[in-house]
């Protein structure tokens, strides 16, 4: 499905089978306004005008709108989400992962996937208004520490992974980082070739030994527990004050959810969302208490020591996603910045936690007073 399939009736339609939810007499029509920059699928603001208006709306089982996420119209996109299961993940992430989680995501009232993943609809809670994330701009030590709040609530229910082992859908991460592990050469020497100029030699110096040594990073990944990893869990997909509730944040787009390791959620969110100054001024704090909200949830059988070894190898997993992203996307501007940025603090990150020698590959951590 399309922007541009979507009328009153269908909706309407659809929206009376979804479980709480009150279309009593009908809608009289719909407003569609375009939201968000996803590049995999397209979504949109559902605003409802409802035929019978003695009866009031903005509950949350009579909402004033709802937001419609779909398949991209660029036929390019459309391949993408096909052939990386981002579609079929998303719509299987709120049917059958969700409901279980304790993480605030939006609800999902209708979901549909062709057999072929390539057309699909969400029909999913509006949290605004609300305040969107920003990767470049970064977050507050506090609101990072919201985000692994709710890291944890996702993280925690399917602690070890062993109920999702086999979901065809899920369990991808053998064919997935293998086709990193065999690819990540070619696009970091391309990424090399175009960035060179705006690093410091050292770094990319780290960055090649990583990328040289990276079967040994999928198999220290192999060693960590397995859960619901969202996959990109950066300030770009977290929501802050949820419908105008200061200190509430929600957790969106998990089009790239995957069984895989927590502490690579972890690492990667504090290594987008804080510069390095205030990572390192921070950071074990902020490691600490996301260990004990695992613990308060359930999580008996993980100790601090490991998650921090655990977490030193995920600090990689910026730069494998900058190396990546940068040569696989439409090139431009903002996306150069972002790129460089996500591999430097990468790089800073790993420095400081001794990703090297938490692969087994030898670079201790490095001290700052």
């Amino acid at each position: 499905m399309h922007v541009s399939d979507l009328n009153a009736p269908w909706v309407e339609k659809v929206l009376t089978e979804a479980d709480g939810f009150d279309i009593s007499g009908g809608l009289a029509g719909i407003e569609v306004t375009p939201i968000g920059t996803g590049k995999v699928a397209d979504s949109c603001r559902l605003t409802l005008d409802y035929a019978d208006t003695s009866i009031p709306s903005g509950s949350a089982q009579r909402p004033a709108s709802i937001v419609a996420k779909v398949s991209s119209a660029a036929d390019e996109s459309r391949g993408a989400g096909r052939t990386e299961l981002n579609y079929l993940r998303e719509v299987r992430f709120y049917e059958e992962v969700a409901p279980q989680l304790k993480a605030r995501v939006p609800a999902c009232y209708y979901s549909e996937i062709c057999s072929n993943h390539t057309e699909f609809v969400l029909l999913l809670e509006d949290l605004s208004p609300v305040r969107p994330g920003n990767q470049l701009e970064g977050c507050t030590v506090e609101e990072t520490a919201l985000a692994l709040r709710q890291a944890a609530g996702f993280h925690a229910p399917y602690w070890g992974g062993e109920e999702l082992r086999g979901l065809s859908w899920l369990d991808i991460s053998a064919s997935y980082w293998q086709r990193f592990e065999e690819m990540m050469p070619v696009w970091f020497e391309g990424f090399t070739e175009r960035y060179q100029e705006r690093f410091d030699p050292a770094d990319l110096e780290l960055a090649g030994t990583f990328v040289a040594r990276i079967a040994d990073y999928y198999a220290r990944l192999r060693q960590i527990p397995f859960t619901i990893q969202h996959g990109d869990f950066r300030p770009d997909n977290v929501l802050f004050d949820v419908k105008n509730e200061p200190g509430t944040l929600a957790v969106v787009d998990w089009q790239t959810v995957i069984l895989g390791p927590a502490s690579v959620d972890v690492a990667y969110f504090i290594g987008g969302a804080l510069d390095t100054e205030t990572r390192r001024a921070n950071e074990d704090q902020l490691l600490r208490g996301y260990h004990q909200n695992l613990c308060d949830l359930g999580v008996t059988d993980y100790p601090y020591e490991r998650l921090e070894s655990d977490y030193a190898v995920g600090t990689f997993g910026n730069l494998v996603i900058g190396v990546a992203a940068a040569m696989l996307l439409e090139r431009s501007e903002a996306g150069d910045d972002l790129f460089v940025s996500m591999v430097t603090n990468a790089v800073h990150h790993a420095r400081d936690r001794g990703g090297l020698a938490a692969m087994g590959v030898g670079e201790r951590a490095t001290a700052h007073v």
